[in-house]
């Protein structure tokens, strides 16, 4: 519905904000509640959309959207279609990534009037599921004729400020009806940093910093979201100090500097980098988190030595300061720092050394072949794309070419992220390369995605390890010494086939290798840029896990079953503040 003269619609004032606040695809599952919106989207010059196969791969590939473009959308429908995506946009809450997430909801007069409708528990309350949406994202509105242009530009704001998840509900009439053009576009708010605050911190700071010999920085994954990896290297670059990463981090820092010391994740890590990072005597962290799985009950770190940036807080040694930007404490820290004159070890302790696969080989493919094979396929440039569980495991001892963004979802642990992720990122750049790794799990949870990327022309390359089943329950079972369950266990699908399921013959390519010689002719034919969809299944023993898991699975298995680690080694239970 085209506006009156100097008007718009709801529905457009709201496309027209996204388009401000940068989104240029929204991802969705049509619905009758939500036609409305939606043919208002495809008459939209600016956003496209993009459908998709249900709802929680929708957000999934937002999700993946977001984490490569900056912001990204989704369109639901009430009730069902909404509640669908609600997965999706809790694995965004906790690992701040920025989605819009808009719900096209019954009029105003059937919400007003209690109607019992479709999609409800039919009892006329309407806002049961926006009430659960509120457990997930930071900000939500129920748009109005009269409060649209306050509540959009007060929801958008947030989610950019927070980068996290919001929830947008749009009524059907609300959708259609004319309201006031607006005078200005929205502008992406810049963050608050008090001055005072930000005084007090850097005082503070520079009294931690004054007698530093041994500086480290540890960096998560807030800094990729607000763009510091510039400064990041500029700071590491001119003072010496090396990096660390956690797994969230990845793809931040230039592996291939020299000042890189690997992942670390507490007792996990290899004894070099924990070397670096515990005998640290100021550690730096950057949008750090430390959880049960990154090493929350083994990481040997004083809080006393830490400065630790959060998005708008910054703490030294616990004393809490704010708010303050990361990139204006980042950048006090740059001015009173000084060079790091101490050297630290420097053992290669990544993939990259470990001998190439035996062509001639016929024995069985081990996580500990596999994995260096898998690096050397990766090119500067390409998105990474990996699976909870051995994927993840796998991934975290690779050295990254230079550029490699990372997309990988360790705190929410959501199966099933990987392809529509995937297909999301492939969306938002469309002319880098793609290098999706799904355990067969995973991928049995979300295989639809398959047909979005060959409906949209991607020919991103697909690993598939194939374990026949669950070994992250594997691995937990048999750290406790318990036999390993049935419910392990999953049917195994012929993936190669899957392709041909989405697409005519000739428009992928599948492999499948099951002995080490065969897995280093497949990896020999891959393409820098392949010009077709490429999976590759990769059949290893159920009960063989990449480096780090075994260790990983005694330790969550400790903190589920209190045997082993009644408290944090010395940080808090909570993490760092």
């Amino acid at each position: 519905m085209e506006g009156e003269a100097g008007a718009v619609t709801v529905g457009e004032l709201l496309l027209g904000r996204l388009h401000d606040l940068g989104v240029r695809y929204v991802f969705g599952v049509p619905g009758d509640y939500a036609m409305d919106f939606t043919d208002q989207v495809m008459a939209f010059d600016g956003i496209d959309w993009v459908g998709s196969s249900n709802e929680l791969n929708a957000g999934y590939s937002a999700d993946g959207y977001a984490r490569v473009a900056g912001v990204g959308a989704i369109i639901t429908q009430f009730g069902p279609g909404e509640l669908s995506a609600i997965n999706a946009l809790a694995g965004a809450m906790v690992e701040s990534v920025p989605i819009v997430s808009i719900v096209g909801g019954p009029s105003l007069e059937i919400m007003q009037r209690r109607t019992s409708i479709h999609h409800s528990l039919v009892d006329g309350d309407s806002d049961h599921w926006a009430r659960m949406a509120c457990e997930v994202t930071v900000a939500q509105t129920s748009l109005t004729p009269e409060c649209a242009l306050r509540e959009i530009d007060r929801v958008l704001a947030e989610c950019w400020l927070q980068q996290r998840p919001v929830y947008i509900r749009i009524p059907g009439d609300v959708a259609l009806t004319p309201v006031a053009r607006p005078v200005r576009r929205f502008a992406r708010p810049d963050p608050v940093t008090n001055p005072g605050q930000l005084d007090a911190f850097a005082a503070a700071a520079e009294r931690r910093l004054a007698d530093a010999e041994r500086p480290v920085l540890l960096v998560g994954s807030m800094p990729i979201r607000l763009g510091l990896g510039p400064a990041v290297a500029a700071f590491a670059s001119e003072y010496n100090w090396p990096v660390a990463t956690q797994a969230l981090g990845r793809g931040l820092f230039d592996e291939s500097d020299v000042r890189f010391v690997g992942v670390y994740n507490g007792l996990e890590s290899p004894d070099s980098v924990r070397e670096v990072v515990e005998g640290a005597d100021v550690l730096v962290c950057l949008g750090v988190i430390f959880y049960d799985w990154s090493g929350l009950f083994t990481a040997d770190l004083d809080p006393d030595r830490i400065i630790n940036l959060g998005r708008d807080v910054a703490t030294v040694a616990g004393t809490r300061f704010g708010p303050i930007s990361m990139a204006a404490a980042l950048g006090r820290l740059h001015e009173m720092a000084a060079s790091r004159t101490s050297d630290w070890p420097r053992t290669a302790t990544l993939l990259h050394k470990c001998s190439k696969l035996d062509r001639a080989s016929g024995e069985p493919i081990s996580h500990e072949r596999l994995w260096p094979a898998v690096q050397e396929v990766l090119r500067p440039g390409d998105v990474l794309v990996g699976e909870v569980g051995t994927a993840f495991f796998g991934a975290a001892m690779m050295r990254l070419p230079v550029g490699v963004f990372v997309l990988t979802a360790p705190i929410w642990s959501s199966a099933g992220y990987v392809v529509p992720a995937a297909f999301g990122a492939g969306v938002a750049v469309p002319e880098r390369r793609v290098v999706a790794i799904s355990g067969d799990g995973g991928l049995q949870m979300s295989p639809q995605e398959i047909s979005r990327m060959f409906a949209y022309g991607q020919h991103p390359i697909i690993f598939v390890i194939n374990n026949r089943g669950y070994t992250t329950e594997r691995a937990l079972e048999k750290a406790v010494g318990e036999e390993v369950q049935a419910y392990a266990e999953i049917p195994d699908w012929r993936y190669s086939a899957l392709p041909a399921v989405f697409a005519a013959e000739g428009s992928f390519v599948v492999r499948t290798a099951r002995t080490e010689a065969e897995l280093a002719e497949i990896l020999d034919s891959v393409d820098e840029r392949p010009d077709r969809l490429t999976l590759i299944e990769v059949i290893v023993d159920p009960m063989d896990l990449p480096e780090g898991m075994p260790q990983w699975s005694r330790e969550a298995s400790a903190a589920i079953y209190h045997a082993q680690f009644p408290a944090p080694a010395r940080l808090p239970w909570s993490g760092l503040s």
